[in-house]
């Protein structure tokens, strides 16, 4: 899970704000080798598919994780967002929001002969970074609202090519029942959204793959994410990847959020999101060494109230960059 937790952050914690859809996102190229699980089993944990598109320059090497038991790893994940919004064509005021900083403790708990790794991961920590242009009004509001996080404890195996796979999510028990439905639905799902699984093959400088992942966000018009890896950089001990993941769509959904007021109807009618970023992963660690993305997204949606079955269009946009450093 070193590799979901910065592209499925971004993705699963901005997904629907945005600005314009993105353009297409991989040339066309013939798959080289697609690596797909060797059982019946095994795909359906997976549930992901990976296709090397290039191999890169010589030489090259296997790329696996090889974490230790007994593991442990201090990572801060800091993430800054800007949104702007319109309703029924009416811009509305800017919402510059203050820097949101998580604090992740993570540990290897055991270690299979095939080498899976039991991973433990904690948010210790999760609150608003002190912000002098943000209302002391918000920043108490998000700062409750973040620190209802705090504490939540997710488990998982992880294999040595790198696919998530058995995740167990443990929440506070005094979590706000809807913000509790919402996580766990998406915790759960972080194996589909592996932000980072290697190909079989080896690879070099330059090699490129493609990971298709189911969409583990209900009420979205989307199937699948796919993300693109290239090889940065390559060292016995680590490697540096750019990523990229662009998904658009102008199908019409119904959206199903917990905590919607009772007859209050969210109609998507188009959805785009585009991030960037790099990440250096060391094969004997849980969580990536550094790494930081952006996301650029946005969604229109036809909001209808109960009452009087008044239909309002509103577009939401965002911009949001997330760093990660690990100690």
């Amino acid at each position: 899970m070193k590799k979901p937790f910065l592209l499925s952050a971004a993705f699963l914690l901005i997904t629907g704000w945005g600005i314009t859809p993105p353009s297409p996102f991989v040339n066309a190229q013939t798959p080289l080798i697609e690596t797909i699980p060797d059982s019946a089993e095994s795909a359906t944990e997976a549930k992901s598919t990976i296709v090397l598109l290039d191999p890169g320059a010589q030489p090259r090497q296997i790329l696996r994780f090889k974490p230790a038991a007994n593991t442990k790893q201090t990572t801060v994940l800091t993430m800054n967002m800007d949104m702007t919004g319109a309703v029924d064509g009416q811009v509305m005021p800017d919402v510059n929001m203050p820097a949101m900083q998580m604090t992740i403790e993570s540990e290897v708990t055991q270690v299979e002969a095939n080498g899976d790794a039991h991973i433990k991961v904690t948010y210790t920590d999760v609150d608003v970074v002190s912000d002098t242009t943000a209302s002391p009004e918000l920043i108490q509001n998000l700062r409750s609202q973040l620190q209802q996080l705090q504490d939540v404890t997710i488990e998982f195996v992880i294999d040595q090519q790198g696919i998530t796979k058995d995740v167990d999510v443990s929440l506070p028990a005094d979590l706000d029942p809807n913000l509790q439905q919402l996580l766990q639905q998406m915790l759960s799902s972080l194996e589909q959204l592996s932000a980072a699984p290697f190909p079989k093959a080896a690879v070099g400088v330059g090699a490129t793959w493609q990971v298709s992942s189911a969409v583990p966000v209900s009420g979205l018009p989307l199937d699948q994410v796919q993300v693109l890896y290239e090889v940065e950089d390559i060292q016995a001990d680590q490697v540096t990847l750019k990523m990229s993941m662009q998904q658009q769509s102008q199908e019409s959904s119904q959206m199903n959020l917990p905590g919607t007021p009772p007859g209050v109807n969210f109609q998507i009618q188009s959805f785009a999101m585009q991030s960037a970023g790099t990440m250096t992963i060391g094969f004997d660690r849980i969580m990536p060494l550094q790494g930081m993305m952006s996301t650029l997204s946005n969604m229109e949606f036809l909001v209808t109230e109960p009452e009087s079955e008044q239909q309002r269009l509103m577009r939401m946009s965002s911009s949001t960059q997330i760093e990660m450093d690990s100690q």
